[in-house]
């Protein structure tokens, strides 16, 4: 599939669920209004979903959430793509996860063909863990890395940059993952959902990101890409590549090459724009090839790029970045 711009749209982001059990407090409230257990897909809608799309020629899927390792019935998720993996439909299943449930799901995950995951990890010190979480385990989460660091999984961590609370984290963290042979990527943080608060006064660019490490490491711009929106650097001293993902201070929107599913079943062509479709009422109307022509229609006419605005106080976007998905 190829978009208005002719971008070739192939890679599938599909948020399994709205809830997560952490708290972030730059991702949702504490007091958070889910989708009720009859909005949301079924597995065997999500797998209606995720056929069609395949069928379009999408290769690559990201599973995403909420946290998508406590919705439970993910394991048959999981075995359906590994199914559509194996008979070469598709070419990659990866997953982006709190950390929170891979000690649990670290064999199962493995055994169904995920050979990469992204871990979102803000910082290393347990009590500032805690309070960003608002009450996570940091231990049990670096736990639930290493078990799945062992089967034999990538792993990569995906660290938002936050003002005056882990800027003086970030060479711990590349050392941290140079150790451990994980990639890392520095993410600027985006204004979607209200919190009440200025974006701004959390905002980190990538710019000075890159000031703070690169008065120890010099970085150097390599020509490797995954899935994702990350440019990557690489240090002679470090065993780990640098991404750095730039949403605000240099959209990435040139290259986009993805459109996202939440899990009540709402197509958008782009994170920061509300123009969507409603993909469980079509498959409640029994209209599959309708289905099939409207998700065309939304690929085509995806946006050209976003427009962030990191000044205001209250978002752009009536929703948070649980629902949409990371």
């Amino acid at each position: 599939m190829l978009d208005s711009f002719k971008r070739k749209i192939d890679y599938l982001r599909f948020s399994v669920t709205d809830r997560c059990d952490l708290r972030c407090r730059y991702c949702m409230p504490q007091k958070m209004k889910f989708t009720q257990k009859e909005d949301s897909l079924s597995v065997k809608e999500m797998k209606i979903i995720s056929k069609i799309f395949f069928d379009l020629g999408f290769k690559k899927i990201r599973i995403t959430g909420g946290e998508p390792l406590i919705r439970r019935d993910i394991l048959d998720f999981l075995s359906f793509l590994n199914s559509k993996l194996k008979s070469k439909l598709i070419s990659e299943i990866s997953l982006t996860t709190n950390g929170t449930m891979l000690s649990k799901y670290a064999k199962q995950i493995h055994q169904n063909g995920i050979k990469r995951i992204n871990v979102s990890l803000d910082s290393l010190i347990p009590e500032k863990y805690f309070f960003i979480t608002n009450g996570g385990n940091l231990k049990k989460v670096l736990d639930g890395i290493f078990d799945v660091k062992n089967t034999g999984i990538k792993v990569k961590i995906n660290t938002v940059l936050l003002k005056d609370f882990n800027e003086d984290e970030l060479i711990q963290f590349v050392e941290w993952c140079s150790k451990n042979k994980f990639d890392i990527s520095f993410i600027e943080v985006m204004p979607i959902g209200e919190f009440g608060v200025k974006r701004k006064d959390q905002f980190v660019s990538i710019d000075k990101a890159k000031n703070i490490l690169e008065k120890k490491y010099d970085l150097n711009k390599i020509d490797y890409k995954t899935n994702g929106p990350s440019t990557y650097y690489l240090n002679n001293k470090l065993d780990c590549r640098i991404g750095f993902i730039s949403p605000i201070s240099n959209n990435f929107c040139e290259s986009c090459n993805r459109v996202r599913v939440t899990s009540n079943g709402i197509l958008y062509g782009c994170l920061g724009h509300e123009n969507s479709i409603d993909l469980k009422k079509l498959i409640l109307s029994g209209d599959l090839e309708l289905l099939k022509k409207k998700i065309k229609h939304t690929i085509y006419n995806k946006p050209k790029k976003h427009f962030f605005n990191i000044s205001k106080i209250d978002s752009d976007l009536g929703r948070y970045m649980n629902l949409t998905g990371g």
